[in-house]
């Protein structure tokens, strides 16, 4: 019974991690203060903390489960697609189409870069850059900004633009990824292998 218990707790904290998603998008409805955006990044750095903790679980307590892979990139999706672009637009008085547009397209590669690992199975190295990795520099550039300037300064909204399409352009790319915590099991031997030698060439 107590180890049932323990494999749903993978799965509740993939719904705490997207409750603190939409917690942040809505925090930032009509938002006029840096407390809030400060406290926004925050929460943003413990859903980081819980996305990687719920995985390790997963695997650690052999509970992990195409429903709960579905819910987490559900919850990743939410928390650092859309979540760090709320933060930014908020702040702004007036978005042009052409920023806007430029903008949407960073949750739509999160979008194709959490189908494209759902149907990429359990190995050693990720396609791509994780869309975890994205929202957290996103939301660090965010928090940076917010304790240098009161603002948002016009070069600091042409950077952020910047490396939303940069972020995008790599969670789209099909460069590999050592995972942080290994899995147990594999795509292939030759994929890992060749996994583990493309990734050393980047390092």
């Amino acid at each position: 019974m107590k180890s049932r218990k323990l494999k749903c707790l993978p799965n509740v904290l993939t719904f705490c991690n997207m409750a603190i998603g939409i917690l942040v998008i809505c925090t930032m409805i009509h938002c006029e203060s840096l407390f809030r955006i400060k406290l926004a990044c925050f929460m943003i750095y413990l859903a980081v903390i819980i996305d990687m903790l719920d995985g390790f679980l997963a695997r650690h307590l052999n509970a992990a489960s195409e429903m709960g892979k579905q819910l987490d990139s559900f919850a990743d999706f939410i928390t650092f697609g859309v979540a760090p672009i709320a933060i930014f637009l908020s702040v702004l008085d007036s978005v042009p189409w052409y920023m806007m547009l430029i903008l949407a397209l960073y949750p739509l590669a999160g979008g194709f870069r959490l189908a494209r690992y759902n149907l990429q199975g359990h190995c050693i190295f990720f396609t791509g850059l994780p869309i975890t990795a994205a929202g957290f520099i996103l939301t660090t550039t965010l928090l940076i900004n917010t304790y240098a300037y009161k603002e948002f300064t016009v070069k600091f909204i042409v950077f952020y633009c910047f490396l939303t399409l940069l972020l995008s352009l790599m969670m789209i790319c099909r460069f590999r990824v050592n995972r942080i915590l290994k899995v147990k099991g594999s795509c292939d031997l030759k994929s890992n292998i060749n996994g583990i030698s493309e990734a050393k060439n980047w390092n």
